[in-house]
């Protein structure tokens, strides 16, 4: 199996919010793409899912981000990472949604956006050593989290 790896930058733009930019690979397919998230939400909904035991096909740990619109539905989005069981054997799915902002407004030119999903497996203790990680990034303590998986 070829490698693969989620990775995430944080950049703050003051207390509460900030930027979320990720680069994911899997084999020899690679997309970047970002997201602004307030940072305290990231941490109670995303890294507490994260952390739960055992991950539910239903109702799997993810974050998305993009233009929202005034109902609370996402009409255009930059980044998701929706993490959930593959098998029963405890491996896990690692699934990125990445796509270019369009313009200015809120609904995207579908001829001129760019996007990518990207897949990969990887396990648990490789998803808790994750959310340790981008906790810190978070936080400002560290400068990225990576998340390790294998390629199909």
């Amino acid at each position: 199996m070829s490698t693969a790896e989620l990775r995430v930058v944080y950049r703050s733009d003051d207390e509460w919010t900030g930027e979320i930019i990720a680069t994911v690979k899997s084999g020899t397919f690679s997309a970047r793409g970002s997201a602004w998230f307030d940072r305290t939400h990231v941490k109670e909904t995303f890294l507490a899912n994260l952390r739960s035991f055992p991950l539910t096909p239903a109702n799997p740990p993810t974050i998305e981000g993009g233009f929202w619109n005034g109902t609370g539905s996402l009409e255009q989005c930059h980044l998701r990472i929706s993490i959930k069981p593959y098998n029963t054997r405890g491996t896990l799915l690692v699934h990125v949604d990445l796509a270019s902002q369009v313009g200015k407004t809120k609904t995207p030119d579908a001829d001129l956006q760019n996007s990518a999903t990207i897949r990969f497996l990887t396990e648990y203790a490789a998803v808790d050593g994750f959310a340790e990680q981008f906790e810190k990034v978070l936080d400002g303590k560290e400068d990225d989290a990576v998340l390790q998986g294998d390629a199909n």
